[in-house]
């Protein structure tokens, strides 16, 4: 018996370097092969950026918000042919037990890469009933999807 545990602990320990070494050569192909990430994850501080993504990936921007004010963000013009808004804007309120009232919290506004190309996202924040006033801040990026 002390024979057969003598080679089954190397044995075994091989076979699982094998199906990690394997695993890891595999990993995730969808996108063709490319090194664009499956979902990136955008902030304020990525304002002018240049971001990749995988096609049939998700690109999701999180920007501070305070919808107590009126004020809300959205995507002006159009929005770009490259991607599509996958739902509703949700917006997370902070991260405290008990709400507060009139704090700010985070609008999340997630996109799905659905063709390859180049082009700029632009959104704004701002007050959808005043007309004709500049926004109180602009968020852009330009999303290169492949």
């Amino acid at each position: 018996m002390t024979r057969t545990l003598t080679w089954l602990l190397p044995a075994a320990v091989v076979s699982l370097l094998v199906v990690a070494v394997a695993a890891t050569a595999c990993g995730d192909d969808d996108d063709g092969g490319g090194d664009a990430p499956n979902e990136v994850q955008l902030t304020k501080a990525d304002h002018g950026k240049t971001v990749t993504v995988a096609l049939d990936g998700t690109v999701i921007v999180a920007l501070a918000s305070n919808p107590s004010t009126g004020y809300s963000w959205a995507v002006v013009a159009t929005e770009p042919a490259n991607l599509e808004l996958d739902g509703e804007p949700t917006y997370v309120p902070p991260g405290s037990t008990t709400p507060v009232v009139g704090a700010a919290g985070t609008e999340v506004f997630t996109f799905k890469a659905i063709k390859t190309g180049s082009s700029k996202l632009s959104m704004a924040y701002a007050r959808s009933f005043e007309t004709g006033v500049a926004p109180e801040e602009t968020f852009e990026i330009t999303v290169k999807v492949e």
